[in-house]
């Protein structure tokens, strides 16, 4: 089973340990980068600064697949940067993976911008994840699963 949508902030991901070949700043993750979702390093503030890369010929479960920034001066709110990022990956999945999001077994995540990083980093970037409950190796583009 699926899990469902969920607003995950660069800021506030958060999981144990580090496996991984390249550190790369959250704020400088490239579309096609490849991570294992166990691999990730927090800051003791719970704040993740860095995420280690590793090339998707390797077992990983995520895929960074699209990304988009967004417009304003203010921080529109959790609630209206959920709804905007949902929309935007959502839409964005199935020309990636190859089917619809409500049919593929695969699921989607994304780092956005929390109040802090938006106002001290004009941080505006949401960045998309495809996520497999299973470790693949290659690329998810075109999985159509």
């Amino acid at each position: 089973m699926r899990t469902p949508l969920a607003l995950v902030s660069a800021a506030l991901f958060a999981s144990l340990g580090v496996t991984a070949c390249s550190e790369q700043s959250v704020f400088e993750i490239p579309v096609g980068s490849c991570a294992a979702s166990d691999s990730f390093g927090v800051a003791a503030e719970g704040v993740l600064e860095s995420l280690p890369l590793i090339d998707c010929a390797e077992p990983h479960d995520l895929e960074a697949f699209a990304t988009m920034d967004l417009e304003g001066d203010e921080f529109p709110g959790d609630a209206s940067l959920k709804e905007t990022a949902d929309a935007f990956c959502i839409a964005e999945f199935e020309s990636f993976v190859g089917v619809s999001y409500t049919e593929s077994e695969l699921s989607v995540t994304y780092f956005a911008p929390t109040a802090d990083s938006w106002d001290r980093s004009g941080d505006r970037e949401v960045l998309c994840w495809v996520v497999s409950t299973e470790p693949v190796t290659g690329t998810l583009q075109g999985a159509a699963r």
